[in-house]
């Protein structure tokens, strides 16, 4: 069992907040060594593999893919089939002390976790699979919440830089990438998400085979509307930056219903799409 020491991260959030404050292309904070080496491990080992849960595919965005587990994203947000050793972990990022960590660090105040894991939880991606540069969508389904920040921390064992897998940070025009972040072991890297919150690891993954870049993703909210700049919306913003980003013809008329129509509209006609997927 391992919990955070409330003094460790007080200390922790004072170190960081200069790095938040002044980060660009908006404010984040890349955290290497973010849990005790021990720990650390037994999260890496525990990661479950393709056949160990029930994946849900993801896949890169607004483009075409191969709809194949082995390469593209998959995600699981129930925490039932969460091996132990990362169950545990989940709850203790989501503690009270752990938020007061949050809130110091970011000054953002009254921090809520989600536990349901809304787009969240654990995440893989294969070989060849990637997530096209996008402004997140306001994954909890209550309007009053707004997603303020996000948490990924990054569990596998012995990733390189060859491999690839890099988080992007993008600036808000979408001409330049400002800042990659290498899917380092026991690395954490935590970022604010508002409207010009450009993020995504377009360029494929290119580990050995059968090697996945595995990440635990947490998700946090406000109920402050003052805290943050992104207008409630059930739709992700793609935008395409790499060769690797091509649309089919779906794609580009749901790029202008985005475009054209406005977020409330767009915001119903998801949302009835999502119903009659769940059908």
């Amino acid at each position: 069992m391992f919990y955070f020491k409330r003094e460790d991260l007080q200390k922790r959030a004072k170190d960081l907040k200069e790095d938040w404050e002044q980060a660009q292309p908006f404010r984040h904070v890349v955290i290497d060594d973010f849990l005790p080496e021990k720990v650390a491990k037994e999260i890496g080992d525990a990661f479950p593999k393709l056949n160990d849960i029930d994946w849900r595919l993801v896949g890169p965005g607004d483009s075409k893919h191969t709809h194949d587990e082995n390469v593209e994203k998959v995600s699981c947000p129930d925490e039932q089939q969460f091996p132990d050793p990362i169950r545990q972990l989940v709850h203790t990022l989501q503690s009270g002390v752990f938020l007061r960590f949050l809130e110091e660090l970011t000054g953002f105040e009254h921090l809520s976790p989600d536990p349901h894991h809304f787009g969240g939880g654990l995440h893989s991606t294969g070989n060849g699979g990637r997530l096209m540069v996008h402004v997140d969508a306001s994954r909890h389904p209550n309007k009053d919440y707004q997603q303020i920040a996000n948490l990924i921390y990054y569990c596998t064992p012995d990733w390189e830089e060859s491999y690839g897998g890099h988080l992007e940070l993008w600036d808000k025009k979408t001409k330049s990438c400002t800042m990659k972040v290498l899917p380092k072991f026991n690395r954490a890297v935590l970022f604010y998400t508002g409207k010009e919150s450009l993020h995504g690891q377009p360029n494929p993954v290119t580990a050995p085979a059968g090697m996945r870049r595995n990440s635990i993703a947490l998700y946090f909210y406000s109920t402050k509307s003052n805290q943050s700049d992104l207008e409630y919306t059930n739709f992700v913003q793609w935008h395409h930056v790499t060769e690797h980003d091509k649309r089919s013809p779906v794609h580009i008329v749901k790029a202008a219903v985005r475009n054209y129509l406005p977020s409330s509209a767009v915001n119903k006609i998801a949302s009835n799409v999502r119903k009659l997927k769940g059908k």
